[in-house]
């Protein structure tokens, strides 16, 4: 995990870290992303053990609860997503923009991080066991529909032989559950795809992993004119976002019966599409 800059005065400014050095690990815990610095920093005393110009050397720090370290880091290596989905907004993009606009993240470091939504399907089980050993919680999952079949084709993905899906998000998210990890879960609702029997299957499915999933946010889907070559999906009109709005309005005063929260919320843009603005 390499320094990009130090805050002046800080502890780590003062310990003599200077940009560029590597920090190998921290009390003996292997350091190999942002995660683990945050999961491994917290403790009072560290031992950090930091590479510079090919050497090795180990720094003492003493910290209070408080105390900040100072540390910036370069910007972590992302993992890509492995995805087709049929709504990507990233494929319905203007050329000639900034590179990083174009890039397909789908990286649960980032869900934990910065709330960013993933799909879980590019997560090894080694990954689904660092996100319970590390407590990365809350992460945010991008479902879209739990009926296997439907889901894979709103991903753009290829389906096993017997048509079952290659990965099966409501054993992960069981597993997560499982395991005291809380999540929030977003449906981009694609009219005549995942709405209607799909999205009432889909939040009666994620409404028993209450309290483990927290929310269900209802999205409608953003189309732009630079859908080149790419599915055919219809808009979200006024009259389907009200229908959509209603839904989730239903089903909120249902969950707040008899689970105490509201759990399935409509979009700002599903009301700003109905002319209303957001409750």
């Amino acid at each position: 995990l390499v320094i990009r800059a130090i805050n002046p005065d800080s502890l780590a400014d003062q310990a003599g870290f200077i940009v560029g050095d590597a920090i190998c690990s921290i009390n003996g815990e292997t350091i190999r992303d942002l995660i683990d610095f945050q999961v491994h920093s917290g403790e009072e005393h560290l031992v950090i053990e930091v590479e510079r110009a090919n050497q090795t050397y180990e720094v003492e720090i003493c910290r209070t609860e408080n105390d900040v370290l100072g540390f910036e880091f370069a910007d972590m290596k992302l993992r890509r997503c492995n995805n087709k989905c049929v709504f990507c907004f990233l494929h319905q993009m203007p050329g000639g923009m900034r590179r990083s606009l174009y890039f397909e993240d789908d990286d649960y470091r980032l869900s934990f991080l910065h709330g960013s939504y993933v799909t879980l399907t590019n997560v090894r089980d080694a990954d689904l066991q660092r996100m319970i050993d590390h407590g990365l919680s809350p992460q945010y999952l991008s479902v879209h529909a739990t009926d296997p079949v439907l889901r894979e084709q709103l991903l753009g993905r290829r389906q096993t032989g017997d048509g079952t899906s290659t990965v099966p998000i409501l054993d992960r998210i069981r597993l997560l559950a499982d395991h005291g990890i809380e999540m929030h879960c977003q449906v981009v609702v694609c009219p005549g795809l995942n709405d209607g029997v799909h999205l009432e299957r889909t939040l009666t499915d994620l409404t028993e992993f209450f309290p483990a999933v927290r929310s269900v946010a209802l999205v409608p889907v953003g189309l732009t004119k630079f859908r080149d070559h790419l599915p055919d999906l219809d808009s979200v009109t006024p009259a389907l976002a009200q229908a959509y709005v209603e839904v989730a309005e239903r089903w909120g005063i249902q969950s707040l019966a008899t689970l105490g929260e509201r759990f399935v919320y409509a979009a700002d843009e599903m009301f700003l599409l109905t002319q209303q603005m957001p409750p």
